[in-house]
């Protein structure tokens, strides 16, 4: 009876070693695809707008570099948005940030307010010309948010949303006349399992 015991026992403890050895050596599974959506409404005075929209939706890059700062750099056909949170503003998460404590909204960064955390650059590419605004340093004011609403903190993935108001532009498509009047430019989309490195 003794030596049944231990026998089944043994053969017990075999397996199990057996099993967590093959786990071991099992590849972790791949990320879900990252996906984004981003578009672009250029809104004149009068209220008519271009709505220019991604087809199709992608994601070049996305890296949180360094310690507490997160870069977003979302690529469609016709639009590269660059997305920074600024380093100092996320210095007060960092050791919250390894928790997974980097949800939350974002207000853009601009002329008028300096002290607002995410930092947003703005290329429009159309029929070959590009026009380059860097809205956080040359805009009074932004309306909207970043905002942050899931953080996979094993596999460093992250997703959101993101709505961008900037008035009084220059009109980037070409072909406008004299590039007035100022319009408003809307970007607005979302993205989904976006890689990040902390």
């Amino acid at each position: 009876m003794l030596n049944s015991t231990r026998g089944w026992l043994l053969a017990a403890l075999t397996a199990t070693s057996f099993l967590a050895a093959c786990r071991k050596d099992e590849a972790p599974s791949a990320d879900p695809a990252p996906y984004c959506e981003l578009a672009n409404r250029i809104v004149r005075p009068d209220g008519s707008a271009y709505v220019i929209t991604n087809d199709p939706p992608s994601i070049r890059s996305a890296a949180v570099l360094g310690t507490g700062a997160l870069k977003l750099e979302l690529v469609s056909s016709t639009t590269v948005l660059h997305i920074d949170i600024d380093a100092a503003q996320l210095k007060r998460r960092d050791s919250a940030l390894r928790g997974g404590d980097l949800l939350g909204t974002y207000a853009w960064k601009s002329f008028d307010r300096p002290n607002d955390p995410a930092v947003v650059h703005y290329q429009f590419r159309w029929d070959g010309a590009t026009s380059v605004f860097p809205f956080s340093e040359t805009t009074p004011q932004l309306t909207g948010n970043l905002t942050i609403t899931a953080y996979d903190a094993k596999r460093h993935l992250i997703s959101g949303r993101y709505e961008l108001g900037a008035p009084s532009q220059l009109n980037p498509l070409p072909g406008s006349v004299a590039m007035f009047p100022l319009v408003t430019i809307r970007v607005y989309g979302k993205f989904d399992n976006v890689k990040v490195a902390i």
